[in-house]
């Protein structure tokens, strides 16, 4: 997800300026409609709001969608995880390395040295878990969702203007902005965590899925069942079910919650579409702006 550079005020981001542009840039079609990603085979997406990127089987990163800051010239060489932010991506090289690449105006993009396990790209900030365990964020601190809490995580998840991660015990921890509740997790043991615009989601160890924060639109409605993993969006949320089948919910205004059929093996849930990777190793996106406006504004840096 990202922001609007010459906007009087960062905070809130009006869906006028970005209806076409998401359809466009995203590469995705309107009303919910299924769209091909580009070819090749991918073992990982990440959509965010106007541009998406994947690392292929090869290792390679591919990003596509909207490039005003340089978001989609991805670096050459091997990747094993990629993520997108609002207008900066990073990636976590075979060798532990992270690399980003983008807008850089809070640091968001410059990238610590060592060496990472994951890295998550949020709104103006990103965070990484290091190989020894320990969660290292930089870029915008307005809301000190860079100011990560010590001890041993799993994984990392950077959104808006908050963070939240898995510590090895299963707990979850949140950090940053709060105005919603996205940082109060539950208790509980997770194998997973994200989160989104206002609300968060986990993957419990027992497969269930459990979201907290905003729920305006029922994107904290998670349903019942097992599933594998899960991915919180700006006003919607997806899950890869035990089965290999997707379920998403939330708003729905432009059919980003009506997910494709089939066997997936990952999902990405960005500002108003998501993205697949298909059994056959093949991406799919659905969802972004249909013909309306809504009249409601859309706080990227949630």
């Amino acid at each position: 997800m990202r922001g609007v550079a010459d906007a009087p005020s960062r905070r809130v981001v009006w869906v006028v300026l970005v209806v076409m542009l998401v359809a466009a840039a995203a590469g995705c079609s309107t009303g919910g409609e299924e769209d091909e990603g580009p070819e090749g085979r991918f073992s990982a997406v990440s959509a965010s709001y106007q541009h998406s990127c994947g690392v292929r089987v090869d290792g390679t990163v591919v990003c596509w969608g909207d490039n005003e800051f340089g978001e989609l010239d991805a670096p050459e060489g091997a990747f094993s995880a990629v993520t997108a932010g609002v207008a900066h991506s990073c990636g976590v090289r075979v060798d532990g390395t992270v690399s980003c690449w983008g807008d850089n105006r809070y640091g968001e993009a410059t990238a610590p040295q060592g060496r990472f396990s994951a890295v998550s790209a949020g709104t103006s900030h990103s965070c990484g878990v290091r190989v020894s365990g320990a969660v290292l964020c930089w870029g915008d601190n307005d809301f000190g969702q860079i100011d990560a809490p010590e001890g041993v995580f799993r994984s990392v998840s950077a959104a808006g203007q908050s963070s939240c991660g898995v510590r090895v015990d299963g707990a979850v921890a949140c950090w940053g902005r709060n105005h919603y509740g996205q940082a109060d997790a539950p208790e509980g043991r997770f194998s997973a965590v994200s989160i989104g615009g206002g609300h968060s989601c986990g993957l419990r160890v027992d497969g269930t899925v459990a979201c907290w924060g905003d729920n305006g639109a029922g994107q904290a409605d998670a349903p019942a069942g097992v599933f594998s993993a899960v991915s919180a969006g700006f006003f919607f949320s997806c899950g890869v079910r035990v089965d290999v089948t997707l379920a998403c919910w939330g708003y729905n205004e432009f059919g980003q919650t009506d997910a494709p059929r089939g066997g997936f093996l990952a999902v990405s849930a960005g500002v108003v579409y998501a993205c697949g990777v298909r059994l056959g190793a093949t991406v799919v996106c659905w969802g972004s702006y249909d013909d309306g406006v809504p009249d409601e504004s859309f706080d990227l840096f949630g």
